[in-house]
């Protein structure tokens, strides 16, 4: 009865699952009781049951009924409440799991322990050089966290921070990066999401071949008024750097979700304009 009554359930019908079980079961198993007693009694013993003999094991068995379905009802409560909370702890498990990969995405360790490195070869050469590029990476890392729950930045914010990944990736090309903003004040008050710069920046620098013969300048700029370009000379190195890829694959998904404007990377013959 109750694995017909479980497939049977309809969303409209579960408030009267209670009621409607006690019933059925209840007078189920005092319908077999009376049918089996009055076999017994007549067939075996030779008379019939009186109607005290009747009621008292009526009484029972409605009481049995009632106790099997209470404690039905609580195991099967008991077991929904522990459903939702196995539910929701897994919920929150993905939760904090998305919430880690995102905050080690955030953190950018390639560029970290790069910028470490940086910072163990400068303290040997010049210890106030060391400094100062320990304020950059102090300062691009606080952009970062400050960051995090802001859902858009002004332009004015991301220059700056663009400023400081191209001084901590300066050191590992050998000064051959420039970045150059010609940007009006007035356009600088334009939002972006956090961190754009700093990603399209990191994904060509990696992805660019880069020497003293060749030095890269990344140049921003506005165009027909309305999009704010990177542009960069085209000289891509043969091997894409995964973790800057999936950084602007990430990047780009989210300019999806907040404008129509979508980021996107064109390349003509001689330059790239992100």
């Amino acid at each position: 009865l109750i694995v017909t009554l479980d497939k049977l359930q309809v969303d409209r019908l579960k408030a009267y699952r209670i009621p409607a079980q006690i019933v059925i079961t209840s007078c189920i198993s005092v319908g077999l009781v009376l049918i089996g007693l009055s076999i017994y009694f007549q067939y075996s013993l030779g008379f019939s049951p009186s109607s005290l003999q009747i009621v008292e094991f009526t009484i029972i068995f409605l009481v049995t009924a009632f106790l099997y379905n209470v404690l039905y009802f609580s195991h099967y409560f008991l077991h929904k409440e522990n459903t939702v909370k196995l539910v929701a702890e897994r919920q929150q498990r993905e939760v904090l799991e998305a919430e880690m990969n995102e905050f080690r995405n955030d953190v950018n360790p390639d560029l970290l322990y790069e910028s470490l490195e940086n910072v163990i070869n400068l303290m040997y050469r010049d210890v106030e050089k060391a400094e100062e590029y320990i304020d950059s990476l102090a300062g691009a890392y606080r952009y970062v966290l400050s960051n995090r729950i802001e859902e858009l930045t002004s332009v004015e914010a991301e220059l700056g921070a663009a400023r400081n990944v191209i001084q901590l990736l300066n050191e590992s090309y050998f000064g051959q990066l420039k970045f150059e903003s010609l940007l009006e004040k007035t356009e600088e008050h334009a939002h972006l999401i956090p961190g754009s710069l700093p990603v399209v920046i990191e994904f060509i620098v990696r992805n660019t071949i880069t020497s003293k013969y060749e030095p890269l300048i990344i140049r921003c700029l506005m165009e027909d008024e309305e999009y704010i370009t990177l542009q960069s000379k085209l000289n891509d190195k043969l091997i894409i750097h995964q973790e800057s890829k999936l950084a602007l694959e990430r990047l780009q998904k989210s300019y999806s979700l907040y404008s129509d404007k979508p980021l996107i990377q064109v390349k003509d013959l001689r330059r790239k304009l992100y």
